[in-house]
């Protein structure tokens, strides 16, 4: 008995190589998902998935994407982080990008030659958070204000608002003015309008363009900064 020890320790450790070896071996990458573009023949420029879906939001990662131009006065120009692919305007045909590298931001399709008819656009990535909003309001009567959360806005970070305006005068409107802004309802009618702004830093105000005096001023200012967390000990 004792001498088919040896022979059995051998078996067993070739198995557990064998384990090992199995085990360490890389799983096969998923095959790049499939995107289709068309141009052509008339004025029609799309970017589709599988199953003939347009194309509004994917996550990042590889794609093969197939594109079929089939117009010779049209042609599909992919471009956004990293990317930049084209066909031509004069010639048809079905072009073959694969392994094209999607990464967060947002992508656009046009025709070079027809840029602001024939153009599309997809999110990569999760979609940023929406802006902050402030509310603004001029009227009824001589009354005029911008707040954020309820309270009067004397100082704001820099960056991107949504501003809700309410125009309830038809003598006075609602001016906007900042670093980088300068928007205004109208005097002499009522109305209701969002507007999207980006402060940078200085000084803003708005005001009524028809009585002067009725304005309120505030300030745009860089961010607090976050320190750093401390090192680890």
């Amino acid at each position: 008995m004792n001498r088919s020890r040896p022979a059995i320790v051998v078996v067993l450790a070739a198995l557990a190589t064998v384990l090992v070896a199995g085990s360490a071996r890389p799983a096969a990458s998923a095959a790049p998902i499939q995107l289709f573009g068309n141009v052509g023949p008339g004025f029609s420029i799309s970017l589709k998935d599988a199953n003939g879906k347009a194309v509004r939001q994917l996550d990042p990662g590889v794609y093969d994407i197939t594109v079929t131009d089939q117009s010779e006065e049209h042609n599909f120009d992919l471009t956004g982080p990293g990317v930049s692919l084209h066909t031509e305007v004069e010639t048809t045909g079905t072009a073959h990008w694969n392994n094209v590298t999607f990464v967060d931001g947002v992508y656009t399709y046009v025709c070079d030659a027809h840029p602001t008819q024939l153009k599309g656009s997809f999110r990569v990535g999760a979609a940023p958070p929406p802006p902050p909003k402030l509310t603004a309001r001029v009227g009824p009567g001589k009354t005029i204000s911008l707040k954020r959360g309820g309270a009067l806005v004397k100082s704001l970070p820099l960056g991107t608002y949504s501003v809700a305006v309410r125009d309830s005068s038809k003598k006075d409107n609602f001016h906007l003015i900042g670093p980088g802004v300068n928007k205004r309802t109208s005097v002499k009618g009522k109305a209701s309008v969002t507007w999207r702004v980006t402060f940078k830093i200085g000084k803003g105000s708005y005001r009524s363009d028809a009585h002067k005096k009725l304005k309120r001023a505030f300030t745009v200012i860089a961010p607090p900064m976050v320190p750093p967390p401390p090192p680890p000990r």
